[in-house]
């Protein structure tokens, strides 16, 4: 009996051990211009996790990690992706009876006008558009419509909008964000190569080097 609480004694030091020499940044060997994906382990069993290609950071969370039978769990918590990009809706009673008007004005992060492109995803008759000036001219009271306003590298915008008043649409667009990996569980291999190291495969790019 006393043998056997040593050997669950010493499996645990060893568990916890490695699960503290850990601690740290590691990050995948880039290869040519592949992602680089970037696990921070800190104390408590917490991380950060990140996924970094040619145009920046495009995945990132957040949450808890566990060592156990030769694998890498990563919790990751719940968390929502949140837009930054903005959009203020100012009506203006119509002078005519036949029909609305609707202007876009699009701007970026720093207040400066973008060429965003403004589609209409529903109802696509009984209109016209003005694509220099962004102004949508519709019958009046027709059915409500959805529109899709995107600019590459910005978020995109998806707003619904009544046709029985004119409108300016005023839209601050931000920068595109990480995606937020959220409420999710990712298991890897894992196999330690030595206190810097470690690698969840065989091929050079599952190899993890501390930072």
């Amino acid at each position: 009996m006393k043998n056997i609480f040593q050997v669950i004694i010493l499996l645990t030091a060893v568990l916890t051990f490695s699960q503290e020499k850990l601690i740290g940044e590691y990050c995948s060997i880039p290869i040519g211009e592949s992602d680089v994906t970037c696990i921070e382990f800190k104390k408590d069993n917490l991380f950060k996790y990140k996924i970094t290609g040619c145009l920046g950071v495009s995945k990132m969370g957040s949450g808890k990690f566990e060592l156990k039978n030769g694998s890498l769990n990563l919790f990751f918590d719940k968390k929502n992706q949140i837009p930054r990009s903005t959009t203020k809706i100012t009506e203006h009673e119509s002078k005519s009876e036949k029909e609305v008007k609707l202007q876009f004005k699009i701007k970026d992060e720093n207040g400066f006008d973008i060429p965003a492109n403004i589609i209409r995803l529903t109802n696509q008759k009984h209109f016209s558009f003005d694509e220099y000036a962004k102004v949508f001219t519709i019958d009046k009271n027709s059915l409500k419509a959805n529109y899709k306003i995107e600019f590459i590298g910005y978020e995109t915008v998806d707003i619904e909008i009544e046709n029985n008043t004119d409108k300016m649409i005023e839209i601050q667009l931000f920068p595109t964000q990480a995606k937020i990996i959220s409420d999710t569980k990712i298991i890897m291999k894992w196999e330690k190569i030595n206190d810097n190291e470690f690698q969840t495969g065989t091929n050079l790019w599952d190899r993890f080097k501390k930072v």
